[in-house]
């Protein structure tokens, strides 16, 4: 497991994306505070784990809390041209690499 900050995500996006996708688990932390994690969408989940994981991310759009992207480099554009974005409490986002899948 690679825990990295979000500083150091918002210059290797692309980067990590690449590792999650090949199996390395990617976290992301906030100070000393585990946030979120990049994983790849081919990811073995249980049922009720993609369950949770669906009505959390349907949670977040409802609130206005995840973003959506088509490309890891779209993803890390948005990041660094809004930096302040993630350094509001509570704000969250997704990275959707793939734009053919139905939400």
């Amino acid at each position: 497991m690679r825990a990295v900050t979000i500083d150091q995500a918002r210059e290797q996006l692309g980067e990590l994306v690449d590792a999650a996708v090949e199996g390395e688990q990617i976290v992301l932390k906030r100070g000393a505070r585990l946030i979120a994690a990049i994983v790849p969408l081919e990811a073995t989940l249980t049922d009720a784990q993609a369950q949770r994981l669906w009505r959390r991310l349907a949670a977040g759009r409802a609130r206005g809390k995840v973003r959506e992207f088509a490309t890891p480099e779209a993803a890390g554009k948005f990041l660094r041209r809004t930096s302040a974005f993630l350094g509001r409490r509570g704000q969250r986002a997704a990275v959707v690499t793939d734009s053919s899948r139905s939400t």
